[in-house]
């Protein structure tokens, strides 16, 4: 795929709405719509910046336990359970928002980073979103969030707890189901 151009179409508060239009292998035409947080997005820019925001997946000191949340999404109208993540400000590294959108969403300290992975996207399918995954050790006691406007309600839960929450089906999203499955099966 050639990308031939890209026309703002929306500029909202914190996405701007895109159509990007593409030329595949044959001459055909493609139209796509995707969001960006770039307000300002040109073919140069596409895709040449840096991550947008930062998640967190948190366990315990003694790695027994993992801190999700369960937060009232509105672009899906229902609670959903997911890891603590938010974006990157503007001036800060990814690991001090790790550790600032953590305290502001749970009340809970980063202890130890265990390790930080490139890099990803969030949604590629409707975004050119890219975050950087913290892996930290935390403690602390659990509050509700600083920001009035955000629902979360933040837990510990062992591996019994999260095998319960995936045989029920609980609603997750994809990064946070990826990696529960992956640590209670893990030998």
């Amino acid at each position: 795929m050639k990308l031939l151009e890209i026309e703002k179409k929306y500029e909202g508060k914190f996405l701007t709405y895109y159509i990007a239009k593409y030329e595949n292998a044959v001459g055909g035409i493609k139209l796509y719509e995707f969001v960006s947080r770039d307000k300002n997005l040109t073919i140069e820019t596409f895709c040449h910046h840096e991550p947008q925001g930062v998640g967190m997946v948190c366990v315990s000191v003694d790695r027994t336990k993992i801190l999700i949340q369960e937060e009232f999404r509105m672009a899906t109208n229902e609670w959903v359970y997911n890891f603590p993540a938010g974006l990157i400000d503007e001036g800060e590294d990814a690991f001090t928002a790790c550790k600032r959108e953590l305290k502001e969403e749970t009340g809970v300290d980063v202890v130890e980073l265990i390790a930080m992975l490139p890099p990803s996207y969030a949604s590629q399918g409707t975004s050119d979103e890219e975050m950087v995954i913290c892996y930290v050790t935390c403690e602390g006691e659990i509050r509700p969030s600083d920001n009035p406007m955000e629902e979360i309600r933040a837990n510990w839960f062992t591996k019994d707890e999260v095998k319960k929450l995936l045989e029920d089906k609980a609603l997750m999203s994809v990064r946070t189901q990826m990696f529960c499955y992956q640590w209670i099966n893990e030998k």
